[in-house]
């Protein structure tokens, strides 16, 4: 990283800010700033939502359905296993998005099916990706990482696995960063995004990379701007939370953002 010295500042608190950015964090400090602030300004965790377990744990049996190692209603089987097994008391978004699970299973098979077998990184885990995103105008640049989920090397083709309640028209502005993040990284494939509801599937290719990389970078010198005049601390004394689905089950996280039953009051 060189030349952003308010992005270090917060890199230096070593609260989980680590000297690099991505589609998430450029996107998070977009649409929520003070849950950005508690997570890195403070280093405090969101917790995983059903839904979120839901996206997860459709990606893995999908990964290995199309690796041969579980056939399609073995991997059903094992997914709604293993999302139970997280869950004691079950409340109804956990039941919902646990029905959710098998139909998106069988729609994400469908899809991919003849695309032949993904290859992953000697670890078995996504392949990482980085490169320095260079601003020649203001003399600066940071890595931009991110994590790919299926590569399909014979044909050229990377996808990303997206479930969701309701399929949209076009890919969210967020996804649009990260897909062109991801084609930035990886020139030589074409990247996808497939959304994956209960009942059907669409492939999207949305945003144009070289515009929306642009976006970024004016992005990332807000971002440096922001650190270099605001401490994490003073950041939450003065912003204010937004009700929103970022918000949604954190209480614990309100709290401590809210300053509430410290000495300190607002």
């Amino acid at each position: 990283m060189k030349n952003l010295t308010g992005i270090q500042k917060w890199v230096d608190l070593k609260k989980g800010f680590e000297p690099n950015v991505s589609a998430s964090k450029l996107s998070l400090f977009k649409n929520d700033l003070p849950m950005f602030i508690c997570k890195y300004g403070f280093g405090k965790k969101q917790q995983a939502s059903p839904s979120m377990h839901r996206g997860i744990i459709v990606e893995d049996a999908i990964a290995a359905i199309l690796l041969e190692k579980l056939d399609v209603e073995a991997a059903i089987e094992r997914a709604i296993n293993r999302f139970n097994q997280l869950y004691i008391i079950p409340d109804d978004r956990v039941l919902k998005e646990a029905t959710n699970i098998p139909p998106m299973i069988r729609q994400s098979y469908e899809a991919l099916k003849d695309y032949g077998k993904p290859e992953f990184a000697e670890d078995g885990k996504q392949e990482k990706i980085q490169f320095d995103f260079i601003d020649t105008k203001n003399d600066w640049s940071i890595p931009i990482v991110g994590f790919l989920d299926l590569v399909f090397p014979e044909s050229g083709q990377i996808i990303d696995l997206k479930t969701t309640a309701a399929m949209p028209s076009t890919m969210s502005a967020d996804h649009q960063l990260q897909r062109s993040i991801y084609q930035k990284a990886k020139s030589n494939y074409t990247v996808k995004f497939l959304y994956v509801t209960k009942s059907k599937f669409d492939f999207k290719e949305d945003g144009d990379p070289d515009h929306i990389m642009e976006e970024a970078r004016l992005t990332i010198n807000r971002l440096d701007r922001f650190c270099d005049t605001m401490t994490p601390d003073q950041a939450r004394q003065c912003i204010p939370i937004q009700n929103n689905f970022y918000w949604v089950g954190e209480d614990h996280m309100k709290k401590f953002y809210n300053q509430e039953g410290e000495n300190n009051e607002l």
